[in-house]
C-alpha cells in the first residue's frame, strides 16, 4: 500500500519515486510542531499514536540537513527534525485541490510565533552542539596535546 504525503497541496506519494517518507513522531511535542507547521486544522485533535500510526510527510517538506542518509538503503531524520517547506498558495489557482487537504490560515501572531519557534529551536540546536564540540575537545586530547604530555 502506498504511502500519502499528508503535506497540503502535495501529491506524492511512495510508488512515484524513491522518495522517503517520515511518519509523524510519537513525541507529542514534536508531533504538535509538525502538525502546527502543516497547518491542516483536520490534523489537530489526532493523538501522536494515530498521526504516527496512519500520516506521512515525504522528505521535501524537510531541510536537508534534517535528513540523514546513514545508507543507500535507509534515509532518517534527526531526532530534532520539524518540516519547514510546504507550499500554502497552489490550491488558490487550482479549485479542484482545494478540499483535498484543508489549509489552517494562521493570523499574524500565529505566524510570529512559529518563526520565534523556529528561531529558538535553531539556537538552541548551536548551542547543544557548542556544548558537545567543546566536552569532546576537553574529553580527546589532540596530537599536539599528546606530545605536549
Amino acid at each position: 500500500m502506498p504511502n500519502f504525503c499528508a503535506a497540503p497541496n502535495c501529491t506524492r506519494k511512495s510508488t512515484q519515486s524513491d522518495l522517503a517518507f517520515f511518519r509523524f513522531p510519537r513525541d507529542p511535542v514534536r508531533c504538535q510542531r509538525w502538525v502546527e507547521n502543516c497547518r491542516r486544522a483536520d490534523l489537530e485533535d489526532k493523538t501522536p499514536d494515530q498521526l504516527n500510526k496512519h500520516y506521512r510527510l515525504c522528505a521535501k517538506h524537510f531541510e536537508t540537513s534534517m535528513i540523514c542518509r546513514s545508507s543507500p538503503y535507509r534515509t532518517v531524520l534527526r531526532d530534532n527534525a520539524v518540516p519547514t517547506i510546504f507550499d500554502l498558495t497552489s490550491h488558490l489557482n487550482n479549485p479542484h485541490s482545494r478540499h483535498r487537504k484543508r489549509i489552517k490560515e494562521l493570523s499574524e501572531d500565529e505566524i510570529r510565533t512559529l518563526k520565534q519557534q523556529k528561531t529558538t529551536a535553531i539556537v538552541e540546536d548551536h548551542r547543544i552542539l557548542h556544548r558537545l564540540n567543546s566536552s569532546k575537545f576537553l574529553q580527546e586530547p589532540s596530537s599536539e596535546q599528546s606530545t605536549i604530555l
